[in-house]
């Protein structure tokens, strides 16, 4: 009986305990960090969170927001070189899946104009012998061709 009384008044005291304080605050490197002693000779914030309460999660930042310069003026001079090289890196990728598009794009209606032409089409097994491609697997081809011009080739077309 002691031990389900103790139980007990333990689950009892668990949410004071979890309301500790914590302090954030940010090194010279621009890190932040989160301590639940305020550091000494460092501005910290104290972090309050409401317990037991349900919080919507935040929307994603649109593109909008993510050119806004209106956070970039608490960044240092590191923090906003950094970020300068990442939105050209992203625009480099961008660039980079454009043009690899733009050759499956090719690629996809090149084999679809093969495949499309030629009644009878011949082709080489994985055992080296030519065989002519039975007319349900010309078929299942086209279907693949055209699945991968559509997903490609949009872009492209939009351009």
């Amino acid at each position: 009986m002691r031990f389900v009384s103790r139980l007990g008044l333990t689950l009892c005291c668990l949410p004071l305990l979890m309301g500790a304080a914590v302090y954030r605050w940010v090194d010279p490197d621009g890190v932040v960090n989160y301590t639940q002693l305020k550091p000494e000779g460092v501005e910290a914030e104290l972090v309050t969170a409401d317990t037991g309460r349900r919080v919507p999660a935040p929307a994603p930042p649109s593109t909008a927001d993510a050119e806004s310069t209106e956070g970039q003026d608490r960044l240092s001079e590191n923090q906003q070189r950094m970020l300068a090289d990442l939105r050209a890196a992203e625009t480099e990728r961008q660039e980079q899946i454009a043009k690899v598009r733009e050759a499956n794009c090719q690629r996809a209606r090149d084999v679809l104009a093969r495949l499309t032409s030629r009644g009878r089409i011949r082709v080489v097994g994985d055992d080296g012998v030519e065989r002519v491609m039975a007319e349900e697997e010309r078929q299942q081809r086209i279907d693949e061709s055209q699945r991968s011009v559509a997903l490609n080739c949009a872009e492209t077309a939009s351009r």
